[in-house]
């Protein structure tokens, strides 16, 4: 049972640094050429190794708390993300890939906020103590991630794509 817990852990840990790699690529760089997709795809199933382990996780009380149903939520966002541009069904199938994908992206960051913030020995206290910091900490990559929206809405609105 025990290789069992490592090995979920170890692919939860490994799968949810490369969804960091892959989205902040995707995220920053060229939209809509190969290397975009394909990277894509890669997020995509990072993603979903990263979030599926993590509903399998439990903490140290044996049972769920918030952080599994943020990779609920995560779960929610993200496949009806990929599936909008797959199948690109609705005429706003590219403002529901830009809203679902930030929106993941921004849910894995925050998760690794609250990870750094319980793992790293000199950050713990604070997020223990309920340190203001930690939420300031989430409310700045809030008011960035709520920008990275705004601007991707803006860029590939429809009167400018088409």
């Amino acid at each position: 049972m025990e290789i069992l817990k490592e090995i979920i852990s170890w692919t939860h840990i490994i799968s949810a640094t490369l969804s960091l790699i892959f989205g902040a690529i995707v995220l920053i760089g060229k939209k809509g050429d190969l290397k975009h997709r394909k990277l894509g795809i890669y997020y995509f199933y990072a993603m979903l190794a990263n979030n599926l382990t993590a509903l399998v996780i439990l903490n140290a009380m044996g049972k769920w708390f918030f952080p599994h149903w943020l990779a609920v939520a995560c779960l929610i966002v993200i496949i009806p993300g990929i599936i909008a541009v797959k199948r690109k069904w609705t005429k706003h199938w590219l403002k529901i890939h830009i809203i679902c994908l930030v929106i993941s992206y921004y849910l894995l960051v925050g998760g690794a906020i609250n990870e750094a913030f319980l793992h790293i020995k000199n950050l713990r206290p604070l997020i223990i103590n309920n340190d203001p910091i930690v939420g300031i900490t989430h409310m700045i990559a809030q008011l960035i991630f709520i920008g990275l929206l705004i601007y991707y809405l803006r860029k590939y609105r429809k009167n400018k794509i088409e």
